[in-house]
This record gives C-alpha cells, sequence and structure tokens, in this order.
C-alpha cells in the first residue's frame, strides 16, 4: 500500500527530499557529521591488524596472515596460553580454548592497503573509511528507491535515506578502523536487495546471478552480510507474490552461499567459541538462544527508541535487567504503534521484518550501537513511514484550522519520533564519531603511565585493578606495533568491575576477591563463556606466577584467587602498579596479613574525565 497525500504541515517541509538530488545533499551532510572520526588514532584491533599485515607479528601466539587479519584467538590452547603469559590481549583466566577469528578477506585487503600505502597516517586510513561510508549511503539510497512501491510520493523513501545516514549509530562504526569491515560487507551485500527485487519484479534476469553475486562479496568481507539475508527472507515472506516452492526457490542461491560460507569457516578454523561476548549459532545453539533473548529487545530498542545498548556492554551489570524490561517495553510500543499505523502497508511490514530478522543475525555479539549498521536499514524504513502516516493524520484531522493550530495538534508519537531521530540523532553523530579518538586518548595516557624504557623488557607488570580489561589487554599489541619497548609480561590481576581487595598472604602470593567475583562484567566474559572450569582448587599456571582459585561465588563465578609469584614481591623483577584518576601508578603493597581496597571504576567515568581534562585550560587542576 502506497502513502500518499503530499498536502499538509510537515509533509510540505519535506518537499526538499523529492529533490533528484537530495540523496546526494543527505550523503554529504552525513560524511561532514561523521568527520570528527578523521581526528582519531588507532585504538584497539587497529593494532592488531598492524601487526598481522607484518610478516612476523612480534608476539607469541599470534600468527601473520595478510588475508586474516581479523584472527586474534586461534582457538589452540598453546597459542592461548602464549598470549596470557605475555599479558598480550587475553588475561589469564581466559578459556585456553578461545577462538576470536573471522573470514574478511576484502575487509583485510582495505587495511593491507592502508599499511602498504600509508602505514603511518591514521588520517588517510579513516579517509578510506569515510570514502565506504559514503559508499554505503549511496547503495542504501539505491535500495531504497528501487523498492519504494510505484506511485509513493519519493519523500517516503528519501526521509527513510535521511533517518539511515544521520543515525548516531554510525558514528562509532565509522571512527574505528577496525571496524570498517562492516561497512565495507554491507556496501558490497545490500544491493544483492535491489537486485532480487528488479529481478522479481520487472523480469531483470541479471539480477538472478548479480544478487548472489553481491550477496556472497559481502559475505568475503565480513559476517556483516549474514544480516542482509534478514532483508531477503522478509521478502520472500511479504512482498514475493509466487507459490511458496517458487518463493524459496528464489532464495535457494542464497541460502547454498550461507551454507558454503560457514562450512569453509569450520574448514579454516575460524569462528568463535570459548567466549561470552560472541556466540556462534552453529557451535553453542543454546548459547545463541539464550543470548537472542537477552540482546535482541536490547537492539530492537536502540534502533527504534533510545541508544542503551552501549551501556549493556561497557555498563554496570546490575543495569542489565533494567536495561532490559526498559528496552523490551520500548520497542513493543514503537511496533504496536506502527501496527496500528501501518497495519495495511505490506513494505512497513517487510522492513519491519527485515529489521528484526537482521537484528536477530547481529544479536549473536553482544550489544552495542555498532551492530545497528544492516538493522538499522529496515528501522529507518519503518520510522520513515511512520512519520510519514502521522503528518497525514495530523493533517486530516486539522481540518481548515490554521497553520498554528495544526502545528499544536500534532500527536505527541511525531513529536517524540522526530525529536528521536531527526534532531537528537544528528546531533549527536558528531559526539558518537569523536567518541573513538576520547577512547583513544585516554588509553594512551594510560599506556604512557605504564613502566617504559628498555630496563621494562626483562620485567613483568602486575596491575592490580584494571579500570577495564581493555585499557590493558592492548598495551603489548600497541608498543610492538610502534616498535616501543614492552614488558616481557604484564599481568592485570583483576578487572575493577566492583570493589577489589588485595591481601599480602606471604612474600610471594596475593589473595584477591572482587567484591561481585571475577566474571562479573560482560567484558570479563569475553574471554570466557563457561567459569565451570575456574571451580575452587582450579590453578592456572604462567611463567611468573600461578593462580589458584580460592572461593566461588553464589552462581559459580571464581570469587577470589590467590597469586603466587616466582619472584618474592619486593623483588626489582616485578612492577605493581595500580589504577587512579585515568592512569597507572606504582602501588605499595599490604603489609603480611593486611589488606588494601581498590573502588569500582567505570568507563563511561573515566572517559567523561578525560574529556573535562581536555577541556581545562593549562595548569587548570582537575575538579
Amino acid at each position: 500500500m502506497a502513502i500518499g497525500g503530499e498536502q499538509g504541515v510537515g509533509v510540505r517541509a519535506l518537499a526538499a527530499l523529492a529533490h533528484a538530488r537530495a540523496h546526494l545533499w543527505i550523503t554529504a551532510a552525513a560524511l561532514a557529521l561523521v568527520s570528527p572520526a578523521l581526528a582519531g588514532r588507532l585504538v584497539l584491533d587497529d593494532h592488531v591488524l598492524r601487526l598481522l599485515s607484518r610478516a612476523d607479528a612480534g608476539i607469541a601466539g599470534l600468527h601473520a596472515n595478510p588475508l586474516f587479519l581479523f584472527s586474534f584467538t586461534s582457538g589452540q590452547p598453546e597459542d592461548n596460553r602464549a598470549l596470557m603469559d605475555t599479558g598480550a590481549l587475553l588475561p589469564w583466566w581466559s578459556d585456553e580454548r578461545h577462538l576470536n577469528a573471522f573470514f574478511r578477506p576484502l575487509s583485510s585487503l582495505t587495511h593491507l592497503l592502508d599499511f602498504a600505502l600509508w602505514p603511518d597516517s591514521a588520517l588517510l586510513m579513516h579517509f578510506q573509511s569515510l570514502a565506504w561510508f559514503g559508499a554505503l549511503l549511496l547503495v542504501v539510497a539505491h535500495v531504497y528507491r528501487r523498492l519504494a512501491p510505484v506511485g509513493e510520493p519519493a519523500t517516503v523513501a528519501m526521509l527513510a535515506f535521511a533517518l539511515f545516514a544521520l543515525d548516531d549509530a554510525h558514528g562509532m562504526t565509522v571512527a574505528w578502523i577496525a571496524n570498517r569491515n562492516a561497512l565495507v560487507a554491507a556496501a558490497l551485500a545490500l544491493p544483492a536487495l535491489g537486485a532480487h527485487h528488479r529481478w522479481l519484479t520487472r523480469g531483470w534476469r541479471p539480477g538472478a546471478v548479480l544478487g548472489p553475486l553481491c550477496f556472497a562479496l559481502g559475505l568475503c568481507a565480513g559476517e556483516t552480510a549474514v544480516a542482509v539475508l534478514g532483508y531477503l527472507l522478509a521478502y520472500s515472506a511479504v512482498l514475493d507474490r509466487a507459490p511458496l516452492a517458487r518463493r524459496a526457490l528464489h532464495l535457494l542461491p542464497y541460502l547454498v552461499l550461507l551454507v558454503a560460507w560457514r562450512a569453509l569457516f569450520g574448514m579454516l578454523g575460524l569462528g568463535s567459541a570459548g567466549s561470552g561476548a560472541y556466540h556462534d549459532p552453529g557451535r553453542e545453539p543454546l548459547g545463541y538462544a539464550l543470548a537472542l533473548a537477552q540482546h535482541l529487545p536490547v537492539l530492537l530498542s536502540a534502533q527504534l527508541t533510545f541508544p542503551l545498548a552501549d551501556a549493556w556492554f561497557w555498563g554496570a551489570p546490575e543495569l542489565h535487567l533494567a536495561i532490559w524490561l526498559f528496552s523490551a517495553l520500548a520497542a513493543l510500543a514503537v511496533l504496536a504503534l506502527a501496527h496500528v499505523l501501518l497495519s495495511h502497508d505490506r513494505e512497513a511490514r517487510f522492513w519491519t521484518v527485515g529489521m528484526v530478522l537482521s537484528a536477530c543475525a547481529v544479536a549473536a555479539s553482544v550489544p552495542g550501537e555498532r551492530l545497528l549498521l544492516v538493522p538499522g536499514v529496515g528501522g529507518a524504513a519503518l520510522i520513515a513511514r511512520m512519520i510519514h502516516a502521522l503528518l497525514r493524520r495530523a493533517n486530516a484531522d486539522a481540518g481548515a484550522s490554521t497553520v498554528g493550530q495544526r502545528t499544536r495538534r500534532l500527536p505527541v508519537a511525531l513529536g517524540a519520533l522526530v525529536a528521536l531521530h531527526l534532531v537528537a540523532a544528528p546531533l549527536a553523530l558528531p559526539l558518537r564519531a569523536a567518541s573513538m579518538e576520547l577512547l583513544g586518548s585516554a588509553l594512551e595516557r594510560a599506556d604512557r603511565s605504564l613502566p617504559e624504557g628498555p630496563a621494562i623488557e626483562g620485567q613483568t607488570v602486575v596491575v592490580l585493578n584494571a579500570p577495564v580489561d581493555v585499557m590493558v589487554s592492548y598495551v603489548q599489541v600497541a608498543r610492538e606495533a610502534r616498535g616501543a619497548a614492552r614488558p616481557a609480561h604484564l599481568h592485570w590481576l583483576a578487572t575493577a568491575s566492583s570493589q577489589i581487595a588485595i591481601e599480602r598472604i606471604d612474600e610471594h602470593t596475593l589473595r584477591v576477591q572482587p567484591e561481585r567475583g571475577f566474571l562479573y562484567s560482560a567484558p570479563e566474559r569475553h574471554y570466557r563463556a563457561d567459569a565451570a572450569e575456574l571451580a575452587p582448587g582450579a590453578t592456572r599456571t604462567l611463567s611468573e606466577m600461578t593462580v589458584r582459585i580460592v572461593a566461588s561465588t553464589h552462581d559459580g563465578r571464581p570469587g577470589a584467587a590467590e597469586f603466587r609469584f616466582r619472584e618474592p614481591l619486593d623483588s626489582a623483577r616485578l612492577r605493581f602498579v595500580q589504577f587512579s584518576d585515568g592512569q597507572f601508578a606504582p602501588a605499595a603493597l599490604p603489609a603480611r596479613g593486611r589488606r588494601v581496597s581498590y573502588p569500582r571504576e567505570d568507563l563511561f567515568a573515566i572517559l567523561l574525565g578525560e574529556a573535562l581534562g581536555r577541556a581545562r585550560p593549562p595548569g587548570a587542576t582537575a575538579p
């Protein structure tokens, strides 16, 4: 059903979107709003990609491979033990079978281009990411126009495109160089939807080949392309008019490609395992089902209403229930309103089903706004159709009243959708695009405060209270990537997701007890899904220390652990540090039989402190 009617306040205000070049103006505006990303530096996985692009990664447990740059852990116990011993990427509590490796050869080639032509210019690397974002936007604009019903005002498709292009959820996706694979995969795979539609509605036979080809290229760039299959399935269920058997045949090439791609994953030893942050549906069907129940409402609500997905991953775990309940109610409220407004609109049903199915594909990972790239295509289309329907209803109800009266009588729902998606989101987009640089600045500040210089290469640095795992886990990789001196071993005893108590047992041993236990937060569980192997009495032996679990929490996680170091605690080869006020400083260990406590740390507070620190003039003191 086409949504017609171009008269009335609000609708006339969107008339500019009917211009033939509107998609170019919107694309230019979106690129301008994400341009703060150009000021960013290499952060987190960016350093891993740089190391793996070399002939020798330089860190035991990491294996260089130009076309498999996204192979962070191999799933081999000997590799993971080496990483834990060095303190690169993996903490001591990691699953020795931890696997985090993905098939992204086309995306790897884009990074190889970076490291070959401008290895020292993060600016040019970000330029390439922005170019891919621009390409994706043009693809999305084409898809919206291609699938628009005959006779429907062009403003509806372009309003959807504006909502997608200016969505603040894309800020981090564009600003994180290592996340470019999502842009590449989506830009290559989404044209399959337009080709598929043109083939089935206009008999354009090349679409029967180009559609699967685009999907295959997307799969070679990243698993984000799997989310595009959600729209192809939705098309079959809602828009395809053929009998069921014919619909299945229309989808068959895509399903064959998906099966072949998944088989290739297994043959190459790629995938995800041993992590609480990723659940491979093929290897962990039950884990994926549980993750889907937890993550899907959060993702849908973040797309349709308030962006709380990042707070689920990085925020306090005790807020998860509240976030889930709010997200579920908010998503259901929007979908219920959409049903009332668009119950006879087949295109609205298609975009809604496609959004949900694509969100199911990305829900295998812990929620985050950067996962909304493909679900956002359907989400933006749905919101656009809701806004247009609400405008029509508001103007119809207004009758012959004056323009001022009409404006006052616009429904609250319309005002909320416009405020969230056409005001708040574009205003937040440059801030989100700058957030990765803020994180990079905080990470670099913390890195600089750790011991450095040639002497550190034979020593072991021990962090008593890592604020967030990523503020320590990438130090060894980042230093190796830039050729800086790094410690022989770097260990963080616990993450400060809750208060940490540390007691000296004897001259070699510390007892560490987080108030809420180990593996409490989502980032901690990224390294281990199952805590059963870390029951009381279990040990983990590294070259410089042995960890023994001495207590457990009520839900079976490690509650306390003793760390016995090979060297005496007062040895010059051991450098103990503590985190405070955004940086590390030498730590004074308690006397034997005494304990010291460290408070809970919060990443958002750390980033806020970093932002305020930047805003203060030179010589000013912190508030």
